[in-house]
C-alpha cells in the first residue's frame, strides 16, 4: 500500500509578526509536494533447473542394492517394511514410475537421490514431482527435501502440513526448502509413511535466486509466470 506524504501549508502575518485584529490574513499559497518516485518493480527470481539422474524412473538396470537406478531407499530401523519397484503397469507418462509398498510395521519407507548442493547455497531449491496414492491412510505419501552438511541435517521440507493421504489420482506436488550457506548436500525422495502404496514420477528438481536476501522467501505468493513449469 502506497503512503501518501502529507502537504504541509505555511501561514504568515504579512509584516512577520503579529497584525491588530483588524488586519486581514494573508495565507502563503500552498506549495505543491512531490509525490515520491515509484520503487522500480522487483526483477523475477531467477529459476534453474537442475538435472536429477533417471528422474523419471525409465532406466532398467538396478543400482548396488537393487534399487532403481541412481537412488537409494531406506526406512526407519527395523524388520523390512517397504517395497521400491520401478512399475510399468501404472505410470504418468512415459514407460515406468516408481512404486513404494508398506509391508510390515515401520512407520516409514523413502527412496531419494543425493546432489551436490555446494553451487546453490543460499539459493531455495524447489522440487517438484507427480505422486498417486492408494490407501495411504495413515502418515501418508510426501516428497522430502533435505539440506546437508556433512550428513547432518541442517534443514527439511517434508510436506509437515500437505500429507497426501488415502487414494488419489496422479497430481503434481511441489516443496521449496530455503538452503542454507553452509549445505554441501541436497537429497531430494519421496516417503511413504504406514500403509499404503504410493507411486512417483516426472521428478523436477530446480534452484531460484531468494526474492529478497534479507527476507523470508514466500514462494507461495510468486507470480504464476515467474515459476517454470515443465512440459
Amino acid at each position: 500500500m502506497s503512503v501518501r506524504p502529507l502537504a504541509l501549508i505555511a501561514a504568515a502575518w504579512l509584516g512577520g509578526c503579529a497584525a491588530p485584529p483588524s488586519a486581514p490574513v494573508t495565507p502563503a499559497p500552498s506549495v505543491p509536494t512531490a509525490r515520491p518516485a515509484a520503487m522500480p518493480a522487483a526483477a523475477p527470481a531467477a529459476l534453474q533447473r537442475v538435472s536429477l539422474a533417471n528422474a523419471g524412473f525409465e532406466a532398467t538396470a538396478q543400482g548396488p542394492r537393487g534399487d532403481p537406478q541412481d537412488w537409494f531407499s531406506f526406512q526407519h530401523a527395523g524388520p523390512p517394511s517397504y517395497r521400491f519397484t520401478v512399475d510399468a503397469a501404472e505410470r504418468r507418462s512415459g514407460e515406468r514410475s516408481l512404486r513404494i509398498d508398506n509391508t510390515g510395521p515401520e512407520i516409514y519407507g523413502a527412496i531419494a537421490q543425493g546432489i551436490d548442493a555446494r553451487p546453490w547455497r543460499g539459493k531455495v531449491a524447489r522440487l517438484s514431482a507427480w505422486v498417486k496414492t492408494r490407501d495411504a491412510d495413515d502418515g501418508g505419501a510426501v516428497l522430502t527435501l533435505l539440506a546437508l552438511q556433512s550428513g547432518a541435517t541442517l534443514a527439511q521440507n517434508f510436506m509437515p502440513d500437505a500429507p497426501i493421504k488415502g487414494t488419489t489420482g496422479w497430481k503434481r506436488y511441489t516443496i521449496t526448502l530455503a538452503l542454507p550457506q553452509n549445505t554441501d548436500k541436497v537429497e531430494v525422495g519421496m516417503m511413504l509413511r504406514g500403509r499404503g502404496a504410493a507411486w512417483g514420477g516426472d521428478v523436477q528438481r530446480e534452484k531460484r535466486d531468494p526474492l529478497n536476501p534479507h527476507k523470508p522467501n514466500h514462494p507461495e505468493k510468486e507470480k504464476h509466470d515467474r515459476i517454470w513449469h515443465p512440459g
